[in-house]
Formats: structure tokens, C-alpha cells, sequence
């Protein structure tokens, strides 16, 4: 029997292998350089691409998030091309509490930098640039994502300025304080978190929050304090299936609600000209990278159909380096098994590999060859276009 597993596996291996090279032979005819260095663009690659871009009024980035090089790219593309909408992988309440004090003093980081990187993505330097740079220009920022497991203390801090309720103020205080231990601790442990209500996660996985919260309702609250409540609610549902081992759930709840918030903000999109920003699991034009499910990235190819125009799906990942952490100066970029044919043909730390994917779907098809890999048809099958970067930095956090 021994034999036969190793054997088998030996096969399986070999087979993959064959795929892989056949993959990269198709995609080596397919693609472009886009060279960057010294936090600049040139060469053909970057101005065809900025070219088509340019054509389509529905443009999707699914990244892999908190390195400096998407958002040196997605920059590049902001500072090129006018867009109206800028939709991203955040909440709408912490995004308007960061435009709020924007507009009070334009020189807002000291709400940032004072919250002990408690605004998910905008806690780091070039994410919270980019959104000052549509603050600045008077864009719409459209945040389709629960709250975020480490931004229930912005929420609650925001509650409590506005409330007029003595009692609900006092309740306020009571769960910022409770948040505020609970991170400190899950900060120096490293993120670590065991799947009980102990003081080692964050407060939004709790059970015991959706306790307390229900609890505030019941009062007379203010029409903004139920609607950031419930948004709590809903985000805590969210945290608590994930924390009881029900990720695939947590993750359809979680793409659910992003598409409800996308279908609300129609209005605000159709007609203009809309950035999306996303992890790269949500912005392909078909089914989840990890769910075998529509995304964000269907929603928004069915919204640009409607208005009769084309989204273009842009994948950018890197083949290794390093990226942002809550909790320690860096971490290791992931490498990515599934794009193993495409990290195949990268050389040079400068040049980045741009491949038409559309291109390299038809020849796949053509050749009547096997993808093996799942994902990686997901992948051909929701982008256009993959850009893979050699090699990325971390973004700090901003302080």
C-alpha cells in the first residue's frame, strides 16, 4: 500500500509539473514588462496598461494588502486617470469619521497615529495617503466591508462624542475601555487568539459583545448610534462564526454584506468613473478566489454591464518580500503556490511582469490543456490582467 500512495504522489507531483511548465510556456508569449525603480514607472508595459485602464469606467485591483507596491501602483493610476469613486475593502463608518476630521484640519494623521493602529488599513502609511489624496479632491470613498476586528474602539470613541444619552455614554465607555484591554493584550501576543471569550483576542469575536450591545439598544439612542450599533452587530457575527470554526460561513456573510452595501451605493457608481480596491479573493469578475461563490468583482461586472460598459479585473501580487503587521514591524509576503507558472519568468527586482490573462485563457483552451489547480482557474477565469511584483516592502504604521 506504501508503494502505491508514494507512487501515486510521484505521479500527481510529475503531472503538476507538466502544467506548470506548460502554463509558463503559455504565458512567457503573453506578457509585458512594467519597469519600476526609484518609486517610478516607465516602459511600454505601464503605458499600454495605463492606456486601457483609461478606456473602462469600472477598474478592479485585488491585491494582497499592506505593502508599499500596489499602492505606489494604484497612485500611479489616481494620479493618470480622473476617477469619480473610490470603493475599497473598509467600513463606511470609519471612513466618514476619517473624512469628518479631515475636513476640521487638513493635517489630520494625529487621529491615526494616536489610536494605536486601530483603523485597519488607514493605520498605514500609504493605504491612509491614498485616502487623503480623495478626501483632498473631493471623491466619493465607498467602504463595503464590515468593521474591522481591531476599529470597534473608533467606533465607540465616535459614539460617545456624539451621544446625548448620560446612560449610553457611560455603556460607551465601559466596552472602549474593555476594547482597549483586549487588543493591548492580543497586540503582545502577537495576534495569537484561542477560540474562548479569555482576554487574548480582539473584543469583536466575543460572545459576550453582541450581549452588551443589545443591551444599549434598548435605550433611547440617537438614529447614527443604531445604525453604528447594528453595523457592530453585524460585524461581530461575522468574527464569532470564524471564531467558532465556521470560516466558510463567516465568509459568505461577510461577501453578502459587501454586495448589499455595493447594490445601496448603484446610484453614487453608475455613470462614473469607479477604483476598486480590493483583496484579490473578492475583485474577479466571476467567483470567489477561495469561495466557490460570486464576489464584490461579479457585482461590479453585472453594475458595468448594466451600464453598458466592461470592468477590467486587475490581479497585483508579489512573488516574496515583505508586508505591514498590527504587530510587528514586518511579516513574510505569502508565496503563492497556484502562481508558481508565472513567478517561473521573473528576473529582474526592477521589472515587473505584466500578463494578459485573457490572452493566456484562450491559448490554455486552445491547446486543450488541463489547469489541475482550482484557483488558478478561478484566477484566469475573473482577471484580466496579472501583474506579479519580484519583490515588495512593508507599509508602517502611521505614527
Amino acid at each position: 500500500m506504501k508503494v502505491i500512495y508514494f507512487l501515486t504522489v510521484f505521479l500527481l507531483g510529475c503531472t503538476i509539473q507538466a502544467q506548470d511548465s506548460l502554463v509558463t510556456k503559455i504565458a512567457s508569449q503573453h506578457y509585458q514588462i512594467i519597469n519600476f525603480e526609484n518609486n517610478h514607472f516607465s516602459g511600454e508595459g505601464i503605458r499600454n496598461l495605463t492606456e486601457t485602464i483609461a478606456k473602462h469606467k469600472y477598474v478592479l485591483i485585488g491585491e494582497d494588502h499592506l505593502n508599499n507596491e500596489v499602492l505606489d501602483f494604484t497612485s500611479y493610476l489616481t494620479h493618470n486617470i480622473n476617477f469619480d469613486n473610490y470603493i475599497t475593502e473598509a467600513d463606511q463608518l470609519t471612513i466618514d469619521i476619517l473624512k469628518k476630521d479631515f475636513e476640521k484640519n487638513k493635517e489630520y494623521q494625529s487621529i491615526v497615529s494616536s489610536s494605536n493602529g486601530r483603523f485597519s488599513f488607514f493605520s498605514f502609511n500609504k493605504d491612509h495617503d491614498l485616502l487623503d489624496y480623495f478626501f483632498q479632491n473631493k471623491k466619493n470613498v465607498i467602504g463595503l466591508d464590515q468593521i474591522y476586528y481591531n476599529s470597534d474602539a473608533v467606533i465607540f470613541r465616535e459614539l460617545i462624542a456624539r451621544t446625548s444619552n448620560k446612560i449610553a455614554k457611560a455603556k460607551y465607555q465601559s466596552l472602549l475601555k474593555e476594547s482597549n484591554e483586549r487588543w493591548n493584550t492580543f497586540k503582545s501576543g502577537q495576534g495569537y487568539r484561542t477560540i474562548d471569550d479569555s482576554k487574548n483576542q480582539p473584543y469583536l469575536f466575543c460572545n459576550d459583545f453582541r450581549t452588551r450591545i443589545a443591551d444599549i439598544q434598548k435605550l433611547d439612542l440617537s438614529e447614527y448610534e443604531h445604525k453604528a450599533l447594528n453595523k457592530l452587530l453585524q460585524s461581530n457575527t461575522i468574527y464569532a462564526l470564524e471564531n467558532n470554526q465556521k470560516g466558510d460561513e463567516s465568509q459568505f456573510l461577510k461577501i453578502a454584506s459587501m454586495k448589499e452595501n455595493l447594490l445601496e451605493n448603484q446610484n453614487k457608481i453608475i455613470g462614473k468613473r469607479n477604483l476598486f480596491k480590493f483583496g484579490a479573493s473578492h475583485a474577479g469578475k466571476d467567483q470567489s478566489l477561495l469561495q466557490n461563490s460570486p464576489d464584490i468583482g461579479n457585482v461590479a461586472f453585472n453594475l458595468a454591464e448594466k451600464d453598458h460598459e466592461k470592468s477590467l479585473h486587475i490581479a497585483i501580487i508579489q512573488k516574496n518580500g515583505k508586508t505591514g503587521s498590527f504587530f510587528a514591524e514586518n511579516n513574510d509576503a505569502e508565496y503563492i503556490l497556484f502562481l508558481r507558472p508565472f513567478y517561473r519568468l521573473v528576473h529582474k527586482e526592477n521589472e515587473w511582469l505584466l500578463f494578459d490573462l485573457t490572452k493566456i485563457n484562450a491559448e490554455i483552451k486552445k491547446q486543450k490543456t488541463s489547469v489541475k489547480s482550482g484557483t488558478l482557474k478561478k484566477l484566469l477565469a475573473g482577471y484580466d490582467y496579472l501583474i506579479i511584483i519580484p519583490k515588495v516592502t512593508a507599509q508602517k504604521i502611521v505614527v
